[in-house]
């Protein structure tokens, strides 16, 4: 079979700054404080500071102002910090089967649906194959590869692992190490789809990364 050229993403973009401010308001309103209750508990923290704090026109506060809104908030900074983390989706995410990101591969008919953010250490999400497609080692990273898991969800696959057969139904699974030769293949006319785990992520080679927009699918 000819082996197109792959599509490769552009190196992701770094984890945006912590919005300090937003979670200050998030954690206002979900304990049910009004601003000059917060205040009066954070030991005297100036309204102003504290609107302007939440409407993002101070983005670096001083530590002194940190811990005064952690004394607020009954916490401790670095608790602060956490929660600022939560509230990033590349630290901490609720998804569900639509999933996070979507990146086409038209050339090779796959569609892979991240379920997780586009991170270098970990990719967890569905690959979805048109109907007599392949894929082999090179789609996932070939000698700098890690660990593989994959589960069957839907229709069939064939093909070899290091040069023994696999033919793979719903419910199976296969685990492999990074490294080896293999080549699978959608062994119906119509689309077959996979839940692939790998560690680090597929998408790692050659530190190539670039965010997609959310599925919509």
């Amino acid at each position: 079979m000819p082996r197109s050229k792959k599509e490769r993403p552009e190196k992701e973009k770094t984890a945006r700054p912590l919005d300090v401010g937003q979670i200050v308001k998030r954690l206002r309103l979900e304990k049910g404080l009004s601003g000059a209750e917060l205040c009066r508990r954070g030991m005297g923290i100036d309204p102003k500071t504290l609107v302007a704090l939440e409407k993002g026109r101070i983005r670096n506060p001083s530590m002194i102002t940190l811990e005064a809104f952690a004394k607020g908030f009954g916490m401790t900074v670095s608790d602060l910090f956490r929660q600022a983390e939560f509230d990033q989706r590349d630290y901490f995410s609720l998804g569900s089967q639509k999933g996070l990101y979507k990146i086409d591969l038209p050339s090779q008919g796959i569609q892979l649906i991240s379920f997780t953010p586009l991170r270098e250490e970990l990719f967890c999400g569905k690959m979805i194959l048109e109907g007599q497609k392949w894929f082999d080692e090179k789609l996932l990273g070939g000698d700098e590869a890690g660990a593989f898991f994959m589960m069957i969800l839907i229709g069939q696959f064939e093909g070899e692992v290091e040069g023994r057969k696999v033919a793979l139904k719903e419910g199976d699974n296969l685990y492999f190490y990074g490294g080896m030769r293999f080549h699978l293949a959608n062994a119906l006319q119509r689309n077959s789809t996979l839940l692939l785990v790998a560690v680090p992520s597929c998408l790692r080679a050659k530190g190539a990364f670039r965010r997609q927009e959310p599925s919509r699918s």
